[in-house]
């Protein structure tokens, strides 16, 4: 593994080569070292406070903030890279299940708005068999199909702007 260290405005300092798994480069600036990485979305850029001229660091210091998790995630991205592993699964990315789950909410919020009644969306989306007009009454699915529906109403009235902030909530009251 070897980092290029590209000198930009000190010509006092030399070339040097340090870790790096993907052809990582870095660039001083200033008091600054930029270090550049390739990644699937695009060149990462990460900037170090160095004053004291070393051309290696051990350790990432992040803000305890809202975005800390992001920040934790990018930096974990970034650890993987300098080692030459993969990235690992994309942060905030809905589970599949979860996506599964959405799916079937607008499918079935679709089907109420096109007329369906609700044993005509618990037979088309849950159930192989059809289900008896005498059994709807007492049936486990209708039961499910108007908690989907529920789930469905809230996420068309605005609730699918969460996902944008997944897996932080935007109407959280506390850091718990």
């Amino acid at each position: 593994m070897n980092m290029t260290i590209i000198i930009d405005g000190e010509s006092n300092r030399q070339q040097q080569p340090t870790s790096s798994g993907f052809g990582v480069d870095a660039v001083w600036k200033a008091d600054e070292l930029q270090i550049l990485w390739p990644a699937s979305t695009g060149t990462n850029n990460l900037v170090t406070d160095i004053r004291s001229g070393a051309t290696e660091f051990n350790a990432i210091v992040l803000p305890l903030d809202a975005a800390f998790e992001t920040r934790l995630e990018a930096a974990r991205q970034f650890w993987r890279a300098l080692n030459g592993r993969p990235p690992g699964s994309a942060y905030g990315a809905l589970p599949q299940q979860t996506k599964e789950r959405h799916i079937l909410n607008l499918r079935a919020h679709d089907a109420r708005r096109a007329g369906a009644t609700y044993r005509e969306i618990a037979e088309v989306l849950l159930s192989r068999d059809p289900i008896a007009p005498r059994d709807w009454r007492d049936h486990h699915l209708r039961h499910k199909v108007r908690a989907i529906l529920r789930r469905a109403d809230r996420l068309v009235a605005g609730g699918y702007r969460d996902l944008l902030f997944y897996p932080h909530s935007r109407s959280r009251k506390s850091d718990r």
